[in-house]
């Protein structure tokens, strides 16, 4: 009795991990689909991380811009402004 009892517990069980596998090829096989995606993510993420731990890092590529496109850089400076004006109007409305 005991005995097949085990037995039905060990198909039972073979069948699952059966199962268990094939969900994880599927999910790997859709996760792939994804991963393009997720690289790109982490180097945007790593990027700024380093941008934050390294603000300096920014003068190198600001002074390339001044000197080579000054007008450039205005635009871009007032183009930044009108934005940081814009969250900070919304940031007022949010708080009302």
């Amino acid at each position: 009795m005991m005995k097949a009892k085990a037995i039905a517990l060990m198909h039972k069980r073979n069948a699952l991990v059966a199962q268990i596998a094939a969900e994880r090829a599927s999910i790997s096989q859709q996760g792939a689909a994804l991963r393009p995606a997720a690289l790109m993510v982490d180097k945007v993420s790593a990027g700024i991380r380093h941008i934050r731990s390294h603000p300096g890092a920014l003068l190198l590529p600001i002074t390339i811009l001044t000197l080579w496109r000054p007008r450039r850089l205005l635009a871009f400076a007032g183009s930044g402004l009108w934005v940081w004006r814009l969250v900070q109007r919304g940031r007022y409305w949010l708080r009302k």
